[in-house]
């Protein structure tokens, strides 16, 4: 083989599909660790398995993670997927960074702070309710809100008062 520069020709023009084909010829296959294992022979599979969720056939040559395209879109769907408690961790970031925003004098916003508060509560009450319809305790949904089952149940049938009307503030539920 000649000294010439990559995806150039023989000639010394861009490398023509032939002159690509001779010089790829074979590709190593690389460990998890990133370790060299061995030289694979086109045409053969690497070992791997698709990562995608339940495939796990065997990896050909050139793909990393996925065996067909159809198996990357489903295993990136699922990478996607975000959990409950994350999601949660996340939007009590975003309300205590509005919460910073509307204390550093922007009162305007205030009446947005107070609608995320309201639409929490009536968020808590609905979650509350299908709890309590699936058989949880107002003691197990209690340790899980870090309160008192007396003042959960409190605080849930003072939701109740407020869409009554009974509710000093007038706050819709």
């Amino acid at each position: 083989m000649t000294d010439r520069s990559p995806g150039r020709g023989r000639d010394g023009g861009p490398a023509s599909r032939q002159d690509r084909a001779t010089t790829t010829n074979a590709s190593p296959l690389r460990s998890q660790e990133g370790s060299t294992v061995g030289i694979l022979p086109p045409g053969t599979v690497s070992g791997r398995a698709c990562e995608a969720p339940g495939c796990g056939r065997t990896l050909p040559q050139g793909r990393r993670r996925f065996c067909c395209d159809l198996c990357r879109q489903r295993g990136q769907r699922a990478e996607r997927r975000t959990e409950t408690g994350e999601f949660g961790q996340m939007v009590v970031r975003m309300i205590g960074t509005m919460a910073r925003r509307v204390g550093g004098s922007d009162i305007a916003a205030f009446g947005a702070l107070w609608e995320v508060r309201s639409a929490a509560d009536r968020a808590c009450v609905a979650a509350i309710d299908g709890l309590r319809a699936k058989g949880f305790s107002w003691s197990e949904i209690a340790a899980e809100a870090d309160q008192t089952r007396q003042g959960l149940t409190q605080w849930r049938q003072r939701r109740d008062a407020r869409s009554e009307g009974n509710d000093p503030l007038r706050e819709p539920l």
